[in-house]
């Protein structure tokens, strides 16, 4: 019944603009890096040595999928990925990689097609027909945008698919199949590495007299190739990776059959991954670092790594059974802001008695007290403090010669502690604390020491009762006597419980029943309020108090059927007729003409495109923060939400949403 929203720290890059946190945000101070970077497909596009894959989405947001990858072929708009077990995987522009149906057993990838560890080739959802028995497959895009498929079938036979009015054209055979190391593709042209360095190019246009391709050996120490586009209107250039750590490529047409440049200034390299064209590439070090090679600039390709860690939880001050969702985000280097899963190892809290980790990540209040959350992820730590209270009055509070007595066993349990009989005695523990003590002895224990109390614990008409002191001392509360409504209240800082006498319930009702009495008799609708219908209709009959000072509403609905809410707390039951997030004044339908779906979307907490503002904050709620933009023209405004669910208005209808 109340609005949980305490705490939202920031979210940000939403369609490339900066949105900045609530009020709580505390950030830390440290760096970590995730991984080494394995292999590299476009700007944004990268796999890592532990099988997670770093893509772009939407063009502007960065995405982390963790995972087995062992290898990727495609660019930043999307590709194919391999598992360790052999799973096909695809990704694209709006998703991170996921498994295709029914693509188990692959064995390589490369762009747009894959070979299955049966020796077939695949193309969609397809297999590739007259292809079978391969043993490797290549795939490459020259400067003028022709593609070309090149297969090693088992026997040898090199073979360029569809490649002359969409017959195959045999490039050659190969006497040892497993001997080839890989394969680099161009349009028309095939190049193979051998394990032992080897580096053979067959070309189309390159035969003799009888048409037979002539292969020409272009290196006998290489370590990788890859194919990358020359200037325009002109060959493909070849960079070789040599055994020694240098990079070489094949000069222009004239010269495309010799390692005729070396790249310098590298340093020792293993591999190249090609960008843009031959004056733009990726080459990974011995050390295994990523650089940029841009036009004779070597730029440093920075693994992501976690540069901040922003932490919400959905209440800082719930109740006691409360369930709170804590929500993490880290913020790399690259601009990802990436949701982290809270988990019993990178989540601790110092009162596991008072706050306890579910298996779905989200906590349960058990108890009354402050406790300290602590989140450990990216190589930062942040502390959060969550101060829970009891909703309800507890009974029956005494005051006997100047001493506060609480019962013993409801207050305890209400601070997530225990009371045992034992002997005569009473054995109770509250977290590590542990306390004895025995009706009419004004000697207790604590923690196995003898401590003095002015007043010795006592039982009236079965009930056991404790005098404030002893719970100080056992547990650090706050103990008092409130003399205006004659409760004992009890708290840990912002975290409280009141316990009423026998008195309060009659101080309270005098005091509170007729500034309430002027609800009595008005009508509203329900927003959110006790699970109740959204948007039916209720009218106040009565406003009842309890002996434990708390007051039921009662409503009659539309139909004529009496309901009534939960005891709640004097000051709530104004607050409830007064804000909109529980009850309106008015009829929202009358107000909205909607239509019929809209309100059903709005019920069930949904948002969809094209949606206004108030649609959405009467299906979501209000936002934590917001931020404004301008963009060719259109407003570009973006609401994030506690959980860093975010929604974008462009002209005032929603373009955009994030979950």
């Amino acid at each position: 019944m109340r609005k949980s929203l305490q705490i939202v720290l920031a979210i940000g890059l939403l369609l490339g603009f900066d949105l900045n946190g609530g009020p709580f945000v505390k950030k830390a101070a440290a760096a970590n890096s995730e991984s080494m970077i394995s292999d590299i497909v476009g700007q944004h596009t990268y796999l890592m040595d532990n099988g997670t894959l770093w893509s772009q989405m939407d063009g502007y947001w960065m995405i982390r999928t963790p995972g087995s990858l062992t290898s990727i072929a495609g660019d930043d708009y999307g590709g194919l990925a391999l598992s360790k077990d052999g799973q096909l995987m695809e990704w694209g522009i709006g998703t991170g990689p996921r498994p295709i149906a029914g693509q188990t057993d692959v064995k390589q990838v490369v762009d747009g097609y894959w070979l299955k560890t049966d020796s077939t080739v695949w193309l969609g959802s397809k297999k590739v027909k007259g292809l079978d028995g391969v043993s490797m497959i290549g795939y490459g895009v020259d400067e003028n945008r022709f593609k070309s498929l090149a297969v090693l079938t088992r026997t040898g036979d090199l073979i360029l698919v569809g490649h002359y009015s969409g017959k195959d054209l045999k490039l050659g055979t190969i006497t040892d199949v497993n001997s080839v190391k890989s394969m680099s593709v161009t349009y028309g042209r095939v190049a193979l590495l051998f394990n032992s360095g080897q580096v053979v190019v067959y070309e189309d246009a390159n035969f003799d007299d009888n048409g037979t391709i002539i292969p020409v050996t272009i290196a006998q120490d290489a370590d990788h190739i890859a194919y990358t586009s020359g200037d325009p209107d002109s060959t493909d250039i070849l960079l070789v990776t040599r055994k020694n750590g240098t990079l070489w490529q094949t000069g222009k047409y004239q010269a495309r059959w010799k390692l005729d440049h070396e790249i310098s200034g590298l340093g020792t390299v293993v591999k190249t991954a090609p960008y843009t064209d031959y004056k733009h590439f990726y080459v990974k070090r011995s050390d295994n670092s990523w650089v940029l090679y841009d036009d004779e600039e070597i730029k440093p390709v920075d693994v992501p790594n976690v540069q901040q860690v922003d932490v919400s939880i959905s209440e800082l001050k719930p109740f006691v059974g409360e369930s709170l969702k804590l929500n993490i985000q880290e913020t790399y280097s690259n601009g990802a802001k990436i949701k982290v899963a809270p988990t019993a190892s990178n989540v601790s809290v110092d009162k596991p008695h008072l706050l306890e980790l579910q298996p779905d990540g989200r906590f349960k209040v058990l108890g009354v007290g402050q406790i300290q959350v602590t989140v450990t992820t990216g190589g930062y730590t942040k502390s959060l403090t969550v101060s829970a209270s009891l909703q309800n009055n507890l009974t029956f509070a005494k005051l006997v010669n100047g001493n506060i007595f609480v019962p013993a066993k409801a207050v305890i349990q209400a601070l997530g502690g225990s009371v045992t009989p034992s002997n005569g005695n009473f054995e109770a523990r509250i977290g590590d604390a542990t306390f004895s003590f025995k009706a009419g002895n004004p000697s207790a224990k604590i923690n196995g020491e003898t401590v003095s109390l002015k007043a010795a614990p006592l039982t009236e008409k079965g009930e056991l009762y404790i005098p404030g002191e002893l719970l100080t001392a056992a547990s650090g509360a706050k103990v008092q006597w409130d003399g205006k409504w004659q409760t004992a209240e009890i708290s840990f800082g912002e975290a409280k419980m009141t316990v009423v006498s026998t008195d309060t319930a009659a101080l309270v009702k005098k005091a509170m029943q007729g500034s309430l009495a002027k609800y009595i008799g008005r009508s509203y609708w329900i927003n959110h309020y006790e699970d109740w219908e959204r948007f039916s209709k209720v009218t106040v009959t009565d406003i009842l108090p309890e002996a434990s000072g708390n007051f039921v509403v009662v409503f009659k609905s539309a139909t004529g059927k009496t309901i009534k809410t939960s005891p709640t707390i004097s000051s709530f039951v104004s607050e409830q007729f007064t804000d909109e997030y529980y009850l309106f004044s008015y009829d929202p339908k009358k107000k909205y003409r909607w239509s019929e779906s809209t309100w059903n979307q709005i019920k069930a907490g949904k948002v969809s495109l094209g949606m206004t503002k108030d649609q959405v904050k009467l299906s979501w709620g209000y936002p934590a923060s917001t931020s404004i933009t301008s963009a060719r023209g259109n407003k570009i405004e973006t609401w994030v939400y506690r959980n860093f669910d975010a929604v974008s208005f462009i002209n005032g209808k929603v373009a955009f949403i994030l979950t």
